[in-house]
């Protein structure tokens, strides 16, 4: 697959974290995310489609509104890595961070693990 695939299959999952429908956040990830896939972030892990659609609505109640934008985006042998930024339904940034991903053959996404740096904390 050529970085543009990659990238827009990654653009698809990104799409599934905003404030859209059940049946929308569905299809998005039916189109880009394996039905075995595995997401992991600092405070959560989850297996599987069903998990990944539950995660993304406790997102969605916690910051209501809020979507993804890519910043930076690299493939390379089946592997992604974004540097992306959070935005709230005003377009602020709530929080920015990286994600490593991997792609299976088919191209769709079978682990995501994301990394945030909250503004205004400091390691």
């Amino acid at each position: 697959m050529t970085r543009e695939e990659y990238l827009a299959t990654w653009k698809r999952y990104q799409a599934a974290w905003a404030d859209i429908s059940t049946g929308e956040r569905e299809q998005l990830l039916q189109s880009s995310v394996s039905v075995d896939a595995v997401y992991t972030d600092p405070t959560s892990e989850c297996h599987g489609l069903q998990e990944l659609m539950a995660k993304i609505e406790q997102s969605q109640q916690k910051t209501p509104g809020a979507s993804f934008e890519n910043t930076k985006f690299l493939s390379h042998h089946q592997q992604g890595w974004s540097s992306w930024a959070m935005r709230n339904k005003e377009g602020a940034t709530v929080a920015t961070g990286n994600s490593y991903a991997r792609f299976n053959p088919e191209g769709l996404l079978v682990q995501m693990t994301g990394f945030f740096e909250l503004p205004g904390v400091s390691s």
